[in-house]
């Protein structure tokens, strides 16, 4: 690529019910001890089959990981009564999580369940923490994660976004002719398209760029390698993109590159001149299937696959409907802070984004 010039200017999710205040990582070991976690379920969106409500989950694997630091730490199942004891873990912060289809004994059948949340391990006494999980929704092409924060810099440097693409399905679906877009606050359900990028291809029909069942797709802003800048500049918490699966191009942006050995998704708006640029720390994300790519006048409803929205604002005002994404993902998330905003488990979806997503330390693309 030519170099851009850059001016300096129900799966299952787990929640905490106590508010943790996360304090900094520990640099030493401040003691060791043991954690026990409660499983319960909520079956609110299907309380036709758990009239019951909050439902503990038995014999269901948990893993618990550093928040900072790669690799597992503990696995252990819950017992008939849905609790799980972890031994021996140093101070710090951690990761629960579950990913695992649960053969329930009801029209659901094996069902897959995930779920994650972050606790907090002290020298103090050991405190019991409650872990609600739910059940995923239709499985199928999903946004799986959203990258727009930008990597640790000091020149206002984020043109390694990426979004990425995962088939949760069991079948074989089809890119061809798909549409990716920004959508800005919308007045009637997705009446408000910012930028419209599209596959090449037949939309529907077309089949000449699968996405095998379990597969992840990454779609870069800018396919290239995001370690190296330009000439000695090094953003070394940065990523390598030039291997990804499809690359965001506008013929009409002068200053966009075009990686020849990735793919294009093209830019099919009218009048705009920039490449798939989303804001750092809030925006809406929808994929489509195509058939409607006339935006005018919005996305046909019966046409959107997937659609996200996300806010780093607790506070934020949703710019959809909750048709479309009932909550929002990242509060939290920090400009130029290398964080990504991630589904609990690939695939998790309960149509809100809330619960569905999390804050990742790092970006994961294609994994």
């Amino acid at each position: 690529m030519v170099k851009k010039i850059f001016l300096p200017v129900a799966v299952l999710i787990i929640s905490l019910t106590a508010c943790i205040e996360l304090e900094k990582q520990p640099s030493i070991i401040e003691g060791e001890r043991e954690q026990t976690l409660f499983l319960i379920m909520d079956s609110s969106r299907i309380s036709h089959l758990f009239p019951d409500g909050l439902i503990p989950m038995a014999e269901v694997p948990v893993n618990i990981n550093a928040s900072y630091y790669s690799g597992l730490l503990q696995s252990k199942r819950t017992d008939a009564a849905g609790f799980v004891t972890f031994n021996d873990i140093p101070s710090g912060h951690y990761i629960a999580s579950v990913s695992y289809d649960f053969p329930f004994l009801n029209e659901l059948d094996t069902t897959r369940i995930s779920g994650q949340s972050e606790f907090v391990i002290t020298p103090e006494e050991a405190l019991l923490e409650t872990l609600i999980v739910r059940i995923s929704g239709k499985p199928g092409l999903k946004i799986n994660e959203i990258y727009s924060a930008g990597p640790p810099n000091r020149i206002f440097y984020f043109y390694d976004q990426f979004i990425e693409l995962y088939n949760s399905s069991a079948d074989t679906v089809y890119l061809d002719g798909m549409i990716i877009c920004r959508m800005g606050p919308c007045t009637i359900d997705a009446d408000n398209v910012t930028y419209i990028y599209q596959f090449p291809g037949e939309p529907v029909s077309g089949r000449e760029y699968p996405v095998a069942p379990g597969q992840f797709v990454v779609c870069a802003q800018d396919a290239r390698n995001h370690v190296i800048v330009q000439g000695n500049d090094t953003l070394i918490n940065s990523i390598d993109l030039s291997n990804a699966d499809w690359e965001f191009v506008n013929a009409a942006d002068y200053a966009d590159t075009d990686n020849p050995d990735v793919p294009n998704i093209w830019n099919i708006k009218e009048g705009n001149r920039v490449d798939f640029m989303i804001s750092l720390t809030s925006d809406i994300i929808l994929l489509g299937d195509g058939r409607d790519n006339y935006y005018i006048d919005g996305i046909d409803m019966e046409t959107i696959i997937d659609v996200v929205e996300y806010s780093s604002l607790s506070t934020h005002k949703k710019g959809i409907t909750e048709k479309l994404d009932a909550g929002f993902a990242g509060v939290g998330q920090k400009k130029y802070s290398g964080q990504s905003i991630e589904r609990i488990a690939p695939g998790f979806d309960t149509d809100n984004s809330t619960l569905d997503f999390t804050i990742r330390p790092y970006p994961t693309p294609g994994y």
